[in-house]
């Protein structure tokens, strides 16, 4: 953590700033201007962008569009000390559920982009591009493989696969009850032209736990739709009531740690 940044926080009891504003958003503000170097007149004046525009290619190609953030907020130290190891960080900033790095040159932010895409920030899985690249949509083989790149202690336990984007906050609800339960969650918004057949058997192969897909009737009846992956029966549960849900996917998963813990070697 930065010196400046270090002393402040211990000055003024903060531990940083969150993607959720709360009641010390003055001194988050003033936390936020502490650890950052803001353009001046719209130009950069250091680094490898010094006298370029903030809009200019340069510095676009520089910045990162860091999205799928934790619904219950990050710290603007953690997230962008997550970063800083890559290169210089010149600026960061949260908006809820997304937020930006502004690195001092591209091939920071292109490493930064292609290493930290599928990084698990704070029990979520961050989906990391170019600032210029962010519109580009990832298909189910594209985010499968960022899965297959992540050290195996970090692969998730569930992929939770969301059939509607109007049932979002349906699916971060059941998303934040998985991860109390210790749950390693990832999840995207599933579209007609992918195959669900084969995404399941494909996150099978990469030894995901659980993939619980949530439709518009699971959200207004309030159930869960589970596919035990792993083990000799691997099973599928329709329409089963949350609370049934829950209870299920915590039996069985603690089932899982435990064979998980035989394994030789297993991290």
């Amino acid at each position: 953590m930065d010196n400046r940044l270090e002393r402040f926080v211990k000055s003024s009891n903060l531990t940083g700033m969150s993607s959720n504003p709360g009641p010390n958003a003055e001194k988050e503000e003033k936390l936020h201007d502490i650890l950052m170097v803001k353009p001046k007149n719209g130009f950069w004046t250091v680094g490898k962008l010094n006298g370029k525009s903030k809009d200019s290619p340069e510095a676009i190609n520089s910045r990162l569009f860091v999205g799928n953030l934790p619904a219950a907020g990050v710290q603007l130290s953690k997230f962008t000390e997550a970063f800083a190891k890559y290169g210089t960080v010149l600026d960061a900033s949260l908006h809820n559920r997304f937020g930006f790095i502004q690195y001092d040159c591209a091939e920071v932010a292109r490493r930064a982009s292609d290493e930290m895409c599928g990084f698990l920030l704070e029990g979520s899985r961050i989906d990391v591009n170019v600032a210029s690249e962010r519109r580009k949509k990832r298909n189910p083989g594209e985010i499968l493989e960022s899965v297959r790149k992540i050290p195996r202690k970090q692969v998730s336990d569930a992929l939770i696969i969301i059939c509607n984007r109007d049932i979002r906050n349906y699916s971060d609800a059941i998303i934040h009850r998985l991860k109390e339960l210790n749950i390693v969650c990832d999840s995207f918004f599933w579209t007609e032209n992918m195959p669900l057949q084969q995404i399941i058997s494909d996150i099978t192969k990469d030894g995901v736990l659980y993939a619980v897909v949530l439709t518009e009737a699971c959200a207004a009846d309030k159930t869960i739709n589970i596919h035990v992956l792993q083990g000799k029966n691997p099973k599928d549960f329709r329409d089963v009531p949350l609370n049934d849900g829950f209870d299920l996917l915590e039996r069985d998963f603690k089932k899982a740690q435990a064979a998980r813990s035989q394994v030789p070697g297993y991290l």
